[in-house]
């Protein structure tokens, strides 16, 4: 599961990503929401090989692509949120 939640200031994060990455982390970001509310226990290798094969599928680019995009936005999120609170 991400860090970035559905907040307004996660909303003016994400915009200013790429179409693709934004499309890929909201779907993977909404997947993890569903197993989470569906009760699955969090197992981490598990459920992100299922996201990521679900978001590989929806946007016709591989699993991995799926998580390294996904990750690069979590990462990008954490500097943003660094500047925020520095600022």
């Amino acid at each position: 599961m991400g860090n970035v939640k559905k907040d307004e200031l996660s909303d003016e994060f994400i915009l200013t990503l790429p179409d693709k990455q934004k499309h890929v982390y909201l779907y993977m970001r909404d997947e993890y929401a569903n197993l989470e509310e569906a009760g699955e226990k969090y197992d981490e290798a598990k459920n992100d090989e299922l996201v990521e094969n679900k978001a590989g599928e929806a946007f016709d680019i591989s699993p991995e692509e799926a998580g390294n995009l996904y990750a690069q936005t979590e990462s990008q999120w954490n500097m943003y949120m660094t500047k925020k609170a520095s600022s």
